[in-house]
């Protein structure tokens, strides 16, 4: 694959005009590579410390643990509790239409800091700052948020979607083919599940084919492109219910979009490597998750191997599956790391940042006001 054995370049910024420059010259160096003119789409997401990595919360220091067939974990197990619990306890709470799938409800989960496979971002580079500085613009500084400004080290991190899922739809036709279609082949209930493997990878394989199920060849329809809704999936997975492999024999539902329900939303477990995570939008259920434009990156659930078993052995805060570290992953992102945080604070302020803009609950706009009183 192009680009395989790209590095992350670190950027470094000690004020906020120098962000915006940093921007400026991803978004040229993406054109560059991608041979594209406009705005190129980009999701940011803030730490507010540059250690912390690109990892759903769920597997942070989590051991995994697979039946002998390996198509069940302890991990499905974590998440499908934590699903049980939540759901019980906020049905009522949900402000929006209520939602209509698992992996729908996990989204409203990940925003109320329930661990989930979905790790969030946004689209936009202001809401990706202000939590990337939260402890310098809240307005009260008890003692735990005045030593989250001594230890801080921000880092901004952008993604570019897009391309990273096309390193999926790559992976169901390239890696896959290599190993006999063994990523198509284990989502299928049939009989003839080799033979229909083969069938769908020769079909997405088909380079005038990928205009049909994956990639639209219109630039009128560039803002749209690749981008994944799973919840709506679900929906359009309904009306096939009962004849998923007919369909699928037939061409009527869309193949590539079934590999990703079977792999991300229902949970098919994957060996290491072998697929990247999901980039994904989802129904606002908040108005949280709508002030914040939340988008989200969809982890599998993945069977680490041996080599990583032992590192995890040794190692317990070792990221086995972060992003930064996966080179599918590595060419599609960027990171901005910002050496002076007081000062972009204040001067993110300037622009009209507040914590309300990313909790917009009564007490924290309370705290603004009271704020800017100051």
């Amino acid at each position: 694959m192009k680009n395989a054995n790209k590095r992350i370049m670190t950027r470094y910024a000690e004020s906020l005009s120098e962000i915006y420059e940093h921007i400026n010259g991803i978004v040229k160096e993406i054109t560059e590579e991608e041979d594209c003119e406009g705005n190129p789409v980009m999701w940011f997401r803030g730490h507010a410390r540059a250690d912390y990595h690109l990892e759903p919360n769920i597997f942070r220091g989590a051991k995994y643990s697979y039946n002998d067939a390996e198509t069940y974990s302890n991990n499905h197990l974590r998440e499908e509790y934590r699903f049980q619990s939540f759901m019980s306890r906020n049905y009522d709470n949900v402000d929006y239409r209520m939602p209509q799938t698992v992996i729908e409800w996990q989204e409203v989960m990940q925003h109320f800091f329930a661990k989930t496979r979905l790790m969030d971002w946004t689209e936009s580079l202001t809401v990706a700052l202000e939590f990337a500085l939260e402890s310098f613009i809240t307005p009260v500084k008890d003692l735990e948020i005045s030593e989250r400004c001594r230890i801080a080290d921000p880092v901004v991190w952008v993604l570019q979607p897009m391309k990273l899922n096309k390193a999926v739809y790559g992976s169901f036709i390239e890696e896959s083919q290599e190993k006999d279609w063994e990523l198509i082949r284990k989502t299928l209930t049939t009989d003839d599940a080799s033979s229909l493997a083969e069938q769908i990878g020769r079909e997405l394989q088909k380079e005038e084919q990928r205009g049909i199920y994956y990639d639209i060849k219109d630039d009128n329809d560039k803002n749209i492109n690749t981008m994944v809704g799973l919840s709506s999936l679900e929906i359009i997975r309904m009306a096939y219910k009962g004849r998923e492999m007919e369909a699928l024999r037939n061409f009527e539902i869309n193949p590539f979009f079934y590999l990703l329900l079977r792999y991300f939303s229902d949970g098919i477990p994957v060996q290491a490597d072998s697929l990247p995570p999901l980039a994904i939008i989802h129904p606002y259920h908040s108005q949280r998750i709508r002030m914040q434009k939340g988008v989200f990156t969809v982890f599998p659930y993945y069977i680490p191997n041996k080599q990583m078993k032992k590192i995890q052995e040794e190692c317990e805060r070792y990221s086995l599956f972060g992003m930064e570290y996966m080179p599918k992953c590595i060419q599609c992102l960027h990171s901005i790391h910002i050496l002076n945080p007081e000062r972009v604070a204040k001067e993110l302020m300037q622009t009209g940042a507040k914590r309300g803009n990313i909790y917009p609950e009564m007490q924290v706009v309370s705290q603004d006001m009271e704020n800017v009183a100051k």
